[in-house]
């Protein structure tokens, strides 16, 4: 349903290679590991949301590509963490409009706890590490149960907000480049368990 009818990195958290695409008229969701090897594992739906945001999905991807490049980890991060929402937010949208018969209104303001929570609540975080027997060697297993650590990824994102990183004494300088690696694996993993949902 989100990631891909734009053009997409799906990242294969246990490698760093660069930005893999899939071309801009496809409709199938294609997730990708490094040795470029496809999958379809998901459907994208068409609605507006939907496409709407796989292409902010993709932007944010891109951009935290970027930022890992410049060194700046930290914000590459954050980029993923608004990969990340964006993501949850569009799946609820269009799967409640799909079950309302029609799109629905995008709210004017949301917190990404209320998305977590909302995820939380509909099964969405708790798809198995095993992958598919279907997909072993086309899809990137998760390292995690997406719902224990979908709250350590807000908890990261948050620090972008300047009175959090005063309150928390954070020093976004101090963001290594293992802490993005580690960030990219919950990252894949709440992507997973979503894309195991569809």
């Amino acid at each position: 349903m989100l990631l891909t009818q734009c053009s997409i990195t799906c990242y294969s958290p246990s490698e760093d290679h660069g930005p893999i695409h899939a071309p801009a008229d496809e409709i199938k969701l294609r997730v990708y590991n490094c040795s470029q090897r496809r999958s379809p594992m998901g459907k994208l739906t068409g609605t507006e949301h939907g496409d709407r945001a796989t292409a902010l999905v993709a932007f944010y991807e891109r951009e935290s590509c970027k930022l890992k490049e410049s060194g700046s980890y930290f914000m590459a991060a954050i980029a993923l963490g608004f990969a990340l929402e964006a993501a949850v937010l569009a799946y609820l949208l269009v799967e409640w409009g799909e079950d309302e018969g029609t799109e629905l209104k995008v709210p004017e303001s949301v917190a990404l706890a209320d998305l977590i929570e909302a995820a939380k609540e509909l099964d969405l975080l708790s798809a198995p590490v095993l992958v598919p027997p279907e997909l072993i060697g086309d899809v990137e297993p998760p390292k995690h149960i997406a719902k224990d650590v979908v709250d350590a990824i807000r908890q990261v994102r948050n620090l972008i907000h300047p009175a959090r990183a005063l309150k928390d004494s954070f020093d976004p300088r101090s963001f290594t480049f293992e802490q993005l690696r580690e960030f990219k694996d919950k990252y894949w993993s709440v992507i997973y368990s979503l894309l195991y949902n569809l």
